[in-house]
């Protein structure tokens, strides 16, 4: 779907009042901030959507945050934007993906796909997490997916071909955008790698 198909989704979101996604705050007037800053005034104000990619890079004590979804976004910032298509592009920096996959949620054309369906694509290097067991997909669950800094997307897929597919409503969602996961990321591939290949404390770093 075109980003402009994305940006008037936007727009009719916030003709309903205040948008949340994840951590963030959008507001009628194209304004976005960390959800705990919202009545907050000393802060730093940019008008530039790429200032986004900077925002995203880093948690509050200066880490580099590789799970753009991770629940760790840092605080102290407000974007002040003249556009639903400069809002979207920095909600692609800030959660990648998002929007468009809650549009095509609110459109029915999300499909899943089981963690095996996605690991079968691997190859080169990774090619070895096809041998990840089920116990070792769930730990890579528990620690990546929900550790200390739980991933805040809704997981939407299965670990086997056998295992009951999620229900996933279709309409616009009433309150909020959600995050949604509809297969493993990048990083759940490398961690199920590392403890294919017994390297400990894979899933955790």
């Amino acid at each position: 779907m075109p980003a402009s198909s994305h940006a008037r989704f936007i727009d009719s979101l916030l003709e309903k009042g205040v948008l949340q996604i994840g951590e963030i705050l959008v507001f009628q007037d194209l304004s976005l901030c960390h959800r705990d800053d919202a009545s907050r005034e000393d802060i730093s104000i940019s008008t530039d959507p790429w200032h986004a990619v900077e925002i995203a890079r880093y948690d509050d004590a200066g880490r580099y945050r590789p799970l753009k979804t991770a629940g760790n976004l840092r605080h102290g910032w407000r974007l002040k934007l003249s556009s639903s298509g400069e809002v979207l592009t920095a909600l692609d920096f800030l959660y990648p993906g998002a929007v468009g996959m809650a549009s095509a949620l609110a459109h029915g054309r999300i499909v899943p796909a089981n963690l095996r369906a996605t690991l079968e694509r691997q190859t080169g290097m990774y090619a070895v997490v096809k041998k990840v067991t089920g116990d070792q997909a769930r730990q890579v669950v528990s620690d990546l997916c929900c550790g200390p800094t739980p991933c805040l997307r809704r997981k939407l897929w299965g670990i086997e071909p056998t295992d009951p597919s999620l229900d996933v409503v279709s309409g616009a969602p009433s309150e909020g955008l959600p995050l949604l996961c509809p297969e493993a990321c990048n990083l759940f591939v490398a961690a199920g790698r590392k403890i294919v290949k017994g390297e400990r404390g894979a899933a955790a770093e």
